[in-house]
């Protein structure tokens, strides 16, 4: 023991020499005042590195005017032009960047501090100088150089150049004035991360003595430049030495330095992180050349000294200045730290470095360990949470397996690689085999090779067959070494990948790896419906917890980073645990201001997402806090998106919205005029909403043209805008509007830009003017000018909707706008100003001389049915018409066949009758088909004959009322010369004449029209009449006139049929039922089914038209159930001819009955209209029943077709 306390003295002087001041001493709080004798530069240990992105930060305060003055200028080695600085000029400042000079107009002002940044990308090849708080952009073309040129020379306040290789520093030019905090970053920060790093050191140049070189400059203490921070970074290389005979000698290097650290910090330092790394064991404590000998004949004590590097993070709670903060750790690691009597712990204070950080990086507790054991990480229970890693002696990495190189590369850790380290990879790729999903192959074979190394593959991107290009970046796990991972990435991938199904070719010319810096996640304070939470700065890749507010649970937020920006982002934080604490009544009592406005909109946001509805009271208080957020608030981009996307909800809500469409659209218009973007255009788009914002050039203007494309499903809209004026616009479109060059003289005068705004809505229900009996057939356009009202256009502007609603012939269009005033200031259509232009089935044009909200009005009484109660008429009506014209096909083969069936003249007028409904049933099932080939002729001739056949079926139904009328009323047993020859000329001939009349007049009256279908849906052709005319003259007069006569037929026979009754009471046997098959063979024969069609209006629309379709559109099936299937001189035929066996009946069986009955029907050479009366009870029953059914009426369904077509 004496001899170790002997030459102990002897190793701390090896140790320290003469390094017992500390060099590594922080200027924090302190500024430089620049004189024309001072000189300051960087120091040659400092090594700059080719930068793909770069943040530069100074604090200057001009003492003294001059014209000219630099402010730091950095050079390559043996340029001349400026690669990078910062000057002034007169009242302006001037920024360089690879000997590029851009001016701003921008005047520092004398004794004021401004902080000033430069910030570029070579990514983005974006070039931007902050001060304060004002941001200019610069934008390099595509051919400046990707990298800051390495090595070079800087120098603070003068400017430079070189003579014969020698710098030379530039009088005339030199800053006069204050100076402080000059710091650089490797990567290009936002305004607002470098707002939140002003007391943050940076990771290339940092402000202290060290990196800096000066000459006749006084250094200053300011209490005005007090910079606070919490979290650090500490650097240093330490030994711990101990005599090895000692019995404890075998101390873990860990135990005694979180005990060091635990002894020395104070209770307001806790140590959050330790890495140890490159240990190195020495023995023996003597002088050079005496660790063999004997010193007075004794041996030397075996002292064994282990030199470690040692990174430790540690937290200052409350946090404190950092010049203050940065002089108190250093000065409680530097004293020699006894660990116990023959144990000591010397920290080398020329090795020192001391950071302010933004963050403090991720550890994760007590990994796995796996051999070899190159690193361990270890929690001790005597210094909190702390967390300490060491690494042992390695290998050479080409000697090693994949998994051996892995585990070397987390141990060659160097100070400032300390925490996960990221990158971007570009790889080109070639894949061949069996593949199913290339993505899914790829990502898998990507994380299996990395994923043995700790490495995590993010955000992957695919393009191309069968060779892909793709980007990705990659999380490399700490501890890790950035430039030995970046090889080992590099080495791992193109090794390729080849199995028995697929194989992965990666040429090394294909690869290209990038280190980034994501930075990370800026603390935010958010107030939300669950309380006020603040997410403090978190790494990308991470999630931070924090307990709820209200309740047990937790709140969970993740920091991910952005696959196309390479930059740390939040996500939406995870709530679903916590229990709410804001309602609508907590809300309605909160202020608006600038400072919260975003989070009221985040507030109402969640509180829409979590009712099923809103009540009036709720949606008073929404509109209110909006409209209060787009008057005061600061209305970025973002947060106007997030105003959109709630009013595009409200649009989804079940409340009638009729009271509030002038707030909704107060709100939309404020937002559109106070939205503050970057470019000339933004948009902002929902599901049912859009706007688009332009920021015209007034000195290229000819005009604007907004346009929807589509909308399906209460999707978001896809729009876009030209910079012209157009009339007509593209096929397919669903709102279309476009402004005249005339509008710039609406612009505003004062030198401000003007700005343009389209509106699209997507939902009609909000426009909705109970005081008109017209309704809105189209969506919404709108279009406005900031701060002017455009109106009395000498060239009008041009609208085109598309209609909800295919508009018929028939139908009345309105051009309208949105008036404010109109309903007691609640709003209202109105058409001053606006006219139709053109207007066809699908679409409306309108020119108006004013901008405002536009839309296109149809007619009430007009408008179809509910689209859904169409669709299954129209199903009801094909499938009823086909199931008619077989059952037509069996009647008509029946009575065909069999001529005991067609003796009579009722008979006769049921076969012609069946024949034209048949062919009217069959026409109507093919006329789609027909109109599919798209041939005008074609369609004229099915139209034509459709309305022929049409006629024919109503003729002959008028022809059965009339043979009944003169065989039941009028005259028993006249005579009439060729009867039914006539009846043949007049139920053909008539509708032949007036379908050529027709023809004749005007052969473009028939042709293809749309049927109403939905708007997202396709429109179906239909030949029939197009001309409005010509359908209420050949259709709806003639099926009136028809039915007049058929129903005073009808109303005259039953009265006669009561008549008979009364007479013979013996007949009031057959009841009831006999009777209403009487009634309904009539109903058939006349047609009279189809005066539902006449009555179908009002509230009773909808069920009259599903019985309308059911009725007519099985008249055929009818037809057969009452004259065949029914009858029973039918339905013996059938036996007769059809049945074997002992269903089979004998032909002269029931003669007698047959020929009573037929007796008196049979007409010689057709002179009698009707048999002699009979004085049976049963003929004349059956005289009746026969002449009631010589008829069927025709399928209704047509009818409503026509009308639709």
């Amino acid at each position: 023991m004496h001899t170790f306390k002997k030459y102990l003295p002897v190793t701390i002087y090896m140790i320290l020499g003469s390094s017992l001041t500390c060099s590594g001493s922080s200027l924090w709080g302190k500024k430089m005042a620049f004189t024309i004798q001072c000189v300051w530069q960087l120091n040659k240990n400092v090594i700059i590195p080719p930068l793909e992105e770069l943040s530069v930060c100074v604090n200057l305060m001009k003492k003294q005017i001059t014209s000219e003055w630099t402010v730091f200028d950095y050079k390559a080695p043996g340029q001349q032009h400026v690669e990078l600085g910062l000057a002034g000029h007169g009242g302006n400042l001037k920024a360089s960047l690879f000997g590029e000079e851009w001016i701003v107009a921008y005047d520092l002002h004398k004794d004021n501090w401004y902080t000033v940044c430069l910030t570029w990308s070579s990514h983005t090849r974006l070039f931007q100088m902050i001060v304060n708080q004002a941001i200019f952009e610069f934008h390099l073309n595509e051919t400046s150089p990707r990298f800051l040129a390495a090595n070079g020379t800087l120098t603070l306040g003068v400017s430079h150049s070189f003579v014969g290789g020698a710098i030379v520093f530039e009088t005339g030019k030199n800053f006069l004035g204050d100076m402080s905090l000059f710091r650089m970053w490797g990567v290009q920060l936002s305004p607002l991360q470098l707002d939140e790093c002003k007391c943050v050191d940076g990771n290339i140049i940092t402000w202290r003595k060290q990196d800096w070189d000066f000459e006749k400059c006084t250094t200053i203490e300011d209490d005005g430049l007090k910079c606070v921070s919490s979290k650090y970074k500490i650097q240093m290389n330490t030994s711990i030495t101990q005599n090895t005979n000692n019995d404890n000698a075998d101390n873990d290097v860990q135990e005694i330095v979180l005990h060091w650290l635990k002894h020395i910090f104070p209770w307001k330092i806790s140590v959050h992180s330790v890495l140890l790394s490159n240990l190195s064991t020495q023995t023996g404590a003597g002088l050079p050349g005496q660790n063999n000998e004997k010193i007075q004949g004794r041996e030397n004590p075996p002292i064994e000294t282990q030199w470690f590097d040692c990174v430790v993070f540690v937290k200052v709670i409350p946090e404190d200045d950092v010049g203050k903060t940065v002089s108190e750790i250093q000065g409680l690691i530097i004293p020699i730290y006894n660990y116990s009597e023959n144990i000591f712990l010397i920290t080398n204070p020329d090795s020192i470095n001391i950071l302010s950080v933004a963050v403090l990086p991720n550890v994760t507790l007590n990994p796995p360990v796996t051999a070899p054991v190159l690193s361990q990480t270890t929690k001790s229970p005597n210094i909190g949470s702390a967390n300490i890693t060491i690494s042992v002696p390695r290998t050479s990495l080409q000697t090693l397996a994949i998994e051996n190189i892995c585990s070397a590369t987390s141990g060659l850790t160097s100070y400032r690689d300390f925490g996960d380290i990221f990158y971007r990879v570009y790889l080109n790729l070639t894949m061949s085999g069996s593949i199913t999903d290339p993505k899914q192959t790829i990502q898998q074979w990507l994380q299996e090779t990395l994923g043995k190394c700790k490495m995590d593959v993010l955000n992957l991107v695919l393009k191309g067959a069968p060779k892909y290009i793709t980007t990705f970046q990659v999380q490399a796990s700490a501890p890790v070494n950035a430039t030995a991972a970046e090889r080992l990435i590099f080495e791992l991938l193109t090794k390729g990948y080849t199995s028995a199904t697929i194989s992965i070719s990666v040429p090394t010319g294909e690869v290209r790896v990038n280190h980034i810096d994501p930075g990370q996640c800026p603390e935010e304070l958010m107030l939300t419906v669950y309380g006020i939470y603040v997410w403090p700065a978190t790494t990308a890749q991470s999630q931070y917890e924090m307990g709820c507010e209200k309740g047990d649970e937790s709140a969970t937020r993740f920091c991910k980073l952005n696959g196309a920006t390479d930059r740390a982002v939040w996500d939406p934080p995870d709530m679903s645990k916590c229990i709410r604490t804001v309602n609508f009544d907590d809300l309605e009592n909160i202020t608006v201001t600038a400072d919260n406005s975003a989070d009221i909109v985040d507030m109402i946001d969640d509180l829409i997402r979590e009712q099923n509805g809103l009540n009036d009271a709720q949606l008073d208080i929404v509109l209110e806090k909006l409209s209060k957020v787009t008057e005061v608030g600061t209305l970025t981009a973002d947060l106007s998106s997030s105003i959109t996307n709630i009013v595009s909800d409200i649009f989804n809500i079940k409340t009638n919205l009729t009271q509030l469409t002038n707030k909704i659209l107060h709100i939309t218009d404020l937002m559109g005029d106070r939205t503050v973007f970057t470019g000339d255009a933004h948009n902002m788009t929902a599901p049912s909403l859009a706007l688009q914002l332009i920021n015209p050039d007034t000195s290229q203007f000819h005009g604007l043209t907004f346009e929807v494309s589509s909308i399906q499903n209460d999707s978001i809209p896809e729009i876009f805008y030209d910079e012209n004026f157009t009339e007509h616009p593209d096929t397919g479109t669903i709102a279309f509007i476009s402004l005249p060059p005339a509008i710039e003289s609406f612009f505003p005068n004062n030198g401000a830009r003007p700005r343009v705004q389209f509106h699209f809505y997507g939902k009609e229900k909000i426009f909705e003017d109970p005081t008109i009996n017209m309704a809105l057939n189209s969506y919404v356009v709108s279009a406005s000018v900031t701060n002017a009202t455009v109106s009395h256009l000498e060239i009008p502007v041009m609208v085109t909707l598309r209609h909800l609603h295919n508009k018929e012939d028939w139908d009345t269009a309105k051009c309208v706008y949105w008036d404010f005033n109109k309903n007691n200031e609640k709003g209202g259509w109105n058409n001053t100003g606006c006219e139709i232009m053109k207007s066809n089935a699908t679409h409306t044009s309108c020119s108006c001389d004013h901008l405002t909200h536009f839309g296109v009005l149809l007619d009430i009484s007009k408008t179809p049915i509910n689209p859904k109660d169409e669709r299954i008429l129209t199903i009801i009506s094909n499938l009823g018409s086909g199931i008619s014209s077989i059952f037509l096909g069996v009647t008509l083969l029946t009575y065909l066949s069999f001529e005991k069936l067609r003796r009579d003249y009722p008979s006769k007028i049921l076969i012609n009758l069946s024949v034209a409904l048949l062919g009217l049933n069959m026409l109507f099932l093919v006329n789609s088909w027909f109109a599919s080939f798209n041939s005008n002729a074609l369609c004229i001739t099915v139209a034509a004959f459709l309305h022929y056949f049409f006629l024919a079926t109503f003729t002959w139904m008028g022809l059965g009322a009339i043979n009944m009328y003169l065989a039941l009323v009028k005259v028993f047993n006249s005579y009439v010369p060729s009867y039914i020859l006539k009846f043949c000329a007049l139920g053909w001939g008539l509708p032949l004449l007036v379908v050529s009349l027709v023809l004749a007049i005007d052969v473009n009256s028939y042709g293809a029209s749309l049927s109403r279908t939905l708007l997202q849906e396709e429109s179906t052709a239909f030949c029939w009449l197009r001309n409005d005319v010509t359908f209420y003259a050949t259709v709806v007069s003639f099926v009136t006139l028809i039915m007049v006569c058929n129903i005073c037929v009808f109303a005259v026979v039953l009265v006669q049929i009561r008549k008979m009754r009364v007479n013979k009471p013996a007949s009031n046997r057959k009841g009831f039922l006999h009777d209403l098959r009487v009634v309904a063979s009539l109903t058939f024969l006349l047609g009279l089914t189809w005066i539902l069609a006449f009555v179908a209006w009002g509230p009773v629309k909808t069920p009259l038209l599903y019985l309308f379709s059911f009725l007519n559109s099985l008249q055929g099936f009818f037809i057969f159930l009452f004259y065949c299937l029914m009858k029973d001189n039918v339905r013996k035929q059938w036996r007769i001819h059809l049945c074997c066996g002992r269903f089979r009946r004998n032909e002269y069986s029931d003669w007698s009955v047959d020929r009573t009955v037929t007796a008196g029907a049979k007409a010689k050479d057709g002179q009698h209209v009707s048999s002699p009366s009979m004085k049976s009870e049963t003929t004349s029953e059956r005289k009746i029943s026969d002449t009631s059914n010589s008829g069927a009426s025709h399928d209704g369904v047509f009818l409503t077709q026509d009308r639709k077509q």
